[in-house]
Parts: C-alpha cells; sequence; structure tokens
C-alpha cells in the first residue's frame, strides 16, 4: 500500500486493468503509453513535434480537440498531467488518433509502425532486444524515459503472452523522474486494502457509502449540485468570489461561462465524490489503523462519525478543485490550439 504517495510502477495493476475492461482497457494504456513515449522522445529530439504532423497529418487543416477531452474524461486512470509551453497537448491527441485507428476495423492504418520506426531509429539498441529473453538487464537497458517507455509499448504490442514476466523487470527499472501515473491509484489502492476489498470503485457497498457522504455534505450546507453550478460557482469563475482575492495580486484569470451543463454537472459530482473518498481516506488513516479498523463497509452506517470539519473538507476543496479544473481545460484548449499553430506554419 501507498500510503505516502511515493511514485510507483504498478505492475499488477495493468494486467488487470486490461482484464476487468476488455472493451478499452488495453486501447486506454497503449494509448497513454504512446503518448508518454512521444512527450519523453520529443524533450531529445525537439523535431519529433513537427516530424508526426508532416508524417501523419499532413494536409489537415482542423483538429478536433473533443478527441483529448473525451480521452481524459473517459476514465480516471491513465489520464496523464500536460506540460505547458510544450508539444504535450498535440503528443496526446496524436497518440489518440494512432490507436483509435489501429483498432477501428474500418480503417485500413499501420500508423503504430511511425512508433516502431522512432524506437529503432532513435534506440536501436532498444529496437533490437528480444525483451522476453531471460538474461536481458532491463536496468541497465532502460536508461531515459523515452525507453521505459519505448519498452512498455513493445512489451504490450509485440509480447502481450509475455505481460506477466515483462512488467516487473520494467518496474524494477522505473525511476521517479519516468513519473508514471501514480497518483490515480494511490487513494483506492488504501482503500482496498483498508477494507479489505478488490475493485471498490465497483463495489456497491464502498459507492454507497461515498454517496452519503456526499449528499450528507450536501445536505449540511443546505445545497444541491444545481444550486451550486447556479450560485457558488459563477462567482468564483468570474473573479467575484472573496476567497480568490488573493489571486488578483499575481494574476486572476476569469471565465465569464461555464462549460456544457451537463458536463459541468457530471465533473462536479465526479470531483465531489474523489474529495469525499479523500476526506474518508485521511479519517480512517488517523483514527483507524492497521489493528483498529473500526470501520467497515458492513457497519459504516452505524459506526462512522462524520463531523462539521469533514463537511468543510470536501466541499471547500470540491469547489476549489472544480475551479482549477475549468481553467486548466481552458489552458489545454489553448496550447492545443498553440501547438497546431506553429506546427502548420512549419509544415
Amino acid at each position: 500500500m501507498n500510503n505516502l504517495g511515493e511514485q510507483y510502477f504498478p505492475v499488477a495493476f495493468i494486467p488487470e486493468y486490461i482484464h476487468n475492461h476488455p472493451n478499452f482497457g488495453i486501447k486506454r494504456i497503449l494509448t497513454y503509453t504512446v503518448f508518454r513515449f512521444f512527450s519523453f522522445a520529443g524533450k531529445e529530439d525537439t523535431a519529433l513535434a513537427q516530424h508526426l504532423k508532416n508524417t501523419l497529418f499532413p494536409c489537415e487543416d482542423t483538429f478536433d480537440f473533443s478527441l483529448i477531452e473525451r480521452y481524459l474524461s473517459e476514465d480516471m486512470f491513465f489520464a496523464p498531467a500536460l506540460e505547458t509551453r510544450s508539444f504535450d497537448p498535440f503528443f496526446l491527441y496524436t497518440a489518440i488518433c494512432m490507436v483509435e485507428d489501429f483498432f477501428d476495423d474500418t480503417v485500413a492504418s499501420d500508423e503504430l509502425s511511425v512508433v516502431d520506426n522512432l524506437i529503432f531509429s532513435l534506440y536501436p539498441v532498444l529496437g533490437s532486444a528480444s525483451l522476453d529473453d531471460d538474461g536481458l538487464e532491463f536496468e541497465t537497458l532502460l536508461q531515459s524515459g523515452a525507453e521505459f517507455y519505448g519498452a512498455l509499448y513493445l512489451a504490450l504490442t509485440r509480447y502481450p503472452s509475455s505481460l506477466g514476466k515483462l512488467l516487473p523487470k520494467l518496474g524494477t527499472a522505473y525511476r521517479e523522474d519516468f513519473h508514471f501515473t501514480c497518483e490515480d491509484f494511490i487513494l483506492y489502492d488504501f482503500m482496498e486494502e483498508y477494507f479489505e476489498t478488490e475493485h471498490c470503485l465497483t463495489n456497491p457497498d464502498f459507492l454507497e457509502l461515498i454517496d452519503t457522504l456526499v449528499q450528507a455534505t450536501l445536505n449540511y450546507y443546505d445545497t444541491d449540485f444545481d444550486r451550486l453550478l447556479t450560485t457558488e460557482i459563477p462567482p468564483m469563475l468570474q473573479g467575484t468570489s472573496s476567497r480568490f482575492a488573493p489571486m488578483k495580486r499575481y494574476g486572476c484569470m476569469t471565465v465569464s461561462y461555464l462549460p456544457d451543463r451537463d458536463a459541468s454537472l457530471s465533473m462536479l459530482k465526479e470531483i465531489f465524490r474523489y474529495t469525499a473518498a479523500y476526506e474518508l481516506r485521511n479519517h480512517l488513516f488517523d483514527y483507524h489503523l492497521d489493528e483498529d479498523k473500526l470501520i467497515t463497509l458492513a457497519n459504516w452506517k452505524e459506526k462512522l462519525k462524520w463531523h462539521y470539519v469533514q463537511y468543510s473538507h470536501v466541499l471547500e476543496p470540491a469547489l476549489d478543485f472544480f475551479y482549477g479544473t475549468v481553467l486548466s481545460q481552458k489552458l489545454l484548449k489553448y496550447s492545443f490550439e498553440e501547438n497546431i499553430t506553429e506546427l502548420s506554419e512549419n509544415t
């Protein structure tokens, strides 16, 4: 269990995720892996983004940003953080398109061969290695983030039947600066160990617990999600909420309108659920450790005491997260459009 949030490579989670999501699991992991490979390789080869644009999108003038939005919102796992002032938005878009076309039976596409060719040309030792060779030293072979994600890509595409053997070897070669998307796993890793259950996000008892805590928070403040979207959130986005007054000394961007209301409502609910689960984690970790696991999925309705402090620790961070997420969405879209403009001008 990762209590302190150290980065790690979740060896057991990847095949489990593929197994539990047969319709999109491998596509999502492969998309994330290709993106991370491009992102790291692009730092070493600054011409990579232009090469991909010229090779894969030579005549395109319009790019559909909703592909990125859809990929990110599809699931909380394997949703990357994108670096500002980089080609990360374009790299993610490219990875999404490549993997979608690869799995689309109606599209005659071999675009993933571009990734193979890049691995062979930029990292020839990795490209020519037999990853299933028992004598291969992964820690010696994989010295950079691009090589690590290139090896993961090869494992997923060339050695799918050997993943159980290869992933632990990748785990030994993993370094913190490779930054696999570990944040997504930490909270629910704790919950599953504490409640001694698997797949808590599909466990109806766990979901009932979290939804009850969210509803109790809303009841405590005599509000609901619709009222929050109507009365609480607009002043935050328009810069008139007193809680954000200190920001104005350093630069406060305002948003005059919400994204699509249904999408905003869904996003707000998910943020509240996550915040409630995180506050529950803090509560359990502080007061009910190991031998004192007083709260279970069978007795929480009688044993769990939720006080006004917990209500504020859910509501206030959730609203702040919503505000930050809306601004981050705007910045991501702006960065993507900036990427496309620069690459199109140099075509």
